[in-house]
């Protein structure tokens, strides 16, 4: 089972100073417990959309093979 979660950034630009964004980390649940999948980690500044990607494909369970080309496609 994937748990995807939002997570947040703090980076800098040269042209817009220091700014949060958001993104994913993706767990994988198995016998010995959760391991990281991967993380994606600027997807957006805005973070009730990265909470409702989260949940979206939490529900359902997008496999991570695909999560670069539906945020592609979303954006």
């Amino acid at each position: 089972m994937f748990r995807y979660l939002p997570i947040e950034n703090e980076v800098f630009s040269p042209c817009l100073g220091r700014y949060r964004t958001f993104g994913l980390r993706v767990l994988r649940s198995g016998e010995e417990g959760e391991e990281e999948v991967m993380i994606l980690p600027d997807i957006s500044t805005d973070f009730a959309f990265a909470l409702r990607l989260a949940g979206l494909f939490t529900a359902k369970q997008l496999d991570p093979i695909h999560l670069l080309d539906i945020i592609e496609d979303m954006l």
